[in-house]
């Protein structure tokens, strides 16, 4: 019996020496250096991508709006430059990062043996656990960089881009009388002066007349030249690319163009509706704190889903060979603008969920580095 009692103390002990070989405990900002050596990581949490695309409208007016209706018959051109701004399209993404608050120092003894320390840690680029004592085969999310397509307007009415003077020439005729002779002298006098705004725009209109006539020609065949189908369509193209540059002329130019503003939110447990941005339609976007525009909103309803959790769910204690792991909620995330929802999706978010923890001794772990929650656990 003694025998007996000794031999299973001692498998106890070695038991219990093999677990206090490795650490993890939690790290705060008033913490001593750590006596042992270790890696530093962190479990994750959720942050909200918004991208707001924008539509930017500007209209310029012609060099010869007023002659507009006069020459060409346009009722309505463009007469005053303004600019308006309309949301073309929101979305949001739920990327991870490390979390702040939940950093941990994971702790080896050197002084053990090298079997007894053969412990592992993987961690993704950021610092986020990946797996314990394991190898993840989680890869990582590739981020979509977002392009932003910029319009440049250095060739607006470039069709109106004309001599401004034109040639002048004045006959002066000299009547000489000697005695019954009457001689006549013509001079010419030959001076550039320059085109008043109505002359310009009249030569405009004869050269709208006159690739009218030049198309309509091309179309009914007038050259009786048999060209192939390639040319006559590039023909056409840019006799109607001519046509439209000339007609900009009186009616003005609308451009458009889309621009992308990206947004990170971090949703909080206290705040169910946050402002991402407010919007004009006069100013565009504005800065969350400026009265001047709505609010663009992001909206976190949470499912409570693991409200359930027993109080005796063991939590990261100061010092235990222990991984902590995260259980997180399931939250509803709506964007809206206007009353309008624009996107909405169901996704879980780490911060909202409880925190617990489970031995390492013996156990490869494996999370989920979006959520901190554990995908793959093996107990040896």
């Amino acid at each position: 019996m003694k025998r007996i009692l000794l031999v299973s103390l001692s498998l106890l002990w070695i038991i219990n020496a093999g677990k206090g070989q490795v650490n993890i405990y939690p790290v705060t900002g008033n913490m001593n250096k750590p006596e042992k050596n270790g890696v530093f990581f962190a479990l994750p949490r959720a942050v909200v991508k918004v991208t707001l695309k924008v539509r930017e409208i500007e209209n310029f007016k012609g060099p010869y709006a007023e002659y507009a209706g006069q020459l060409l018959g346009i009722s309505n051109p463009v007469m005053q430059y303004s600019k308006e701004y309309e949301i073309a399209d929101m979305g949001l993404d739920v990327l991870s990062e490390p979390d702040p608050d939940r950093v941990y120092y994971f702790e080896v003894d050197e002084r053990t043996s090298k079997e007894d320390r053969n412990v592992s840690i993987e961690t993704t680029g950021e610092g986020v656990v990946k797996a314990i004592n394991g190898i993840s085969l989680q890869k990582p999310v590739r981020n979509v960089q977002d392009e932003t397509k910029i319009l440049s307007y250095t060739d607006l009415f470039e069709g109106g881009i004309t001599s401004s003077l034109f040639r002048r020439v004045d006959t002066v005729i000299r009547t000489v009388t000697i005695d019954t002779a009457t001689i006549r002298k013509r001079y010419f006098n030959t001076f550039f002066e320059e085109k008043p705004t109505e002359m310009k725009a009249r030569e405009a209109a004869d050269m709208i007349s006159r690739i009218r006539e030049s198309r309509f020609n091309l179309i009914t065949g007038y050259q009786e030249t048999n060209f192939s189908r390639e040319t006559m369509e590039y023909m056409d193209k840019n006799l109607q690319r001519m046509l439209q540059d000339y007609i900009s002329l009186f009616r003005g130019v609308r451009t458009e163009q889309i621009v992308t503003y990206i947004f990170y939110i971090i949703p909080a447990e206290n705040k169910p509706n946050q402002i991402v941005c407010r919007f004009s339609k006069e100013l565009g976007v504005l800065e969350a704190s400026d009265n001047k525009g709505k609010e663009v909103v992001l909206s976190v309803r949470r499912s409570g889903n693991w409200a359930q959790v027993p109080a005796w769910a063991p939590k990261p204690s100061a010092k235990a060979p222990a991984a902590p792991y995260i259980v997180p909620e399931m939250v509803q995330l709506n964007l809206k603008y206007n009353n309008r929802i624009y996107d909405d999706t169901y996704v879980p978010i780490p911060q909202f969920g409880t925190i617990s923890q489970m031995p390492i001794f013996r156990s490869r772990v494996i999370y989920d580095t979006r959520t901190g929650n554990v995908r793959e656990v093996l107990f040896e």
